[in-house]
């Protein structure tokens, strides 16, 4: 069952407190599912995953026709072939091939992991909103002294920015990228992993209507 009051501390573009803003329940104050969450990043992970390795069966190694050694007089145990996997510089038997290891995860399953997740993060406090993104300058300096006056200095942060491309939005998140442990990442591409993998989350107050929109049609 979902909270009725969920809220989060509202910053103003210059890391100024400002109050609180109220969140969407069914989004930010939603049951908190982990078997959910942990079954979205096992799928994001596994879809990440190249899936290149490969070895060298006896058929893909040059060689190993000729008899090795004769059979007798040598004292080494008989070989047919120099390629066997049983020699050294041989194939090798049952190794890893290429192959795919995505799987199957439903989007009501993947929308619930997604709403568990932000509520969990804004249970502990851990969600919090900048009223806008005007002041930005595109500086790594002035983006270091945002977050600081925010208290997200030298955190594992998640920063989320509107969807639409715009000077300004470029701006902000030039001078946040190059910080140590900063994710810049859309409203349209918060996931599961980024949220669980990140100790604060940064919304920007236009980019929280668009996740509310996002997630709450299906929450």
């Amino acid at each position: 069952m979902a909270s009725k009051d969920v809220n989060a501390k509202v910053f103003d573009a210059s890391g100024k407190e400002k109050g609180s803003v109220a969140l969407t329940p069914a989004v930010f104050g939603a049951t908190i599912k982990t078997e959910l969450v942990h079954g979205t990043v096992r799928w994001q992970r596994a879809k990440r995953r190249a899936g290149t390795h490969d070895v060298l069966t006896r058929s893909e190694i040059k060689g190993g026709k000729k008899k090795p050694f004769k059979q007798k007089g040598t004292g080494n145990a008989r070989a047919g072939s120099s390629v066997s996997p049983l020699m050294v510089g041989g194939a090798v038997v049952h190794g890893p091939t290429p192959r795919s290891y995505e799987f199957r995860l439903s989007k009501k399953v993947r929308q619930g992991a997604l709403a568990s997740a932000l509520s969990a993060k804004t249970a502990d406090e851990g969600l919090v909103v900048l009223e806008g993104m005007e002041k930005a300058t595109g500086k790594t300096k002035d983006g270091v002294a945002l977050l600081k006056s925010i208290g997200l200095a030298e955190k594992k942060v998640l920063v989320i920015v509107p969807n639409e491309a715009s000077e300004l939005r470029e701006k902000f998140a030039l001078g946040l990228r190059n910080i140590k442990g900063v994710t810049v990442v859309p409203s349209a591409g918060v996931n599961v992993y980024d949220l669980i993998n990140s100790s604060k989350v940064l919304c920007v107050r236009a980019a929280l209507a668009e996740l509310e929109a996002r997630v709450g049609k299906s929450a």
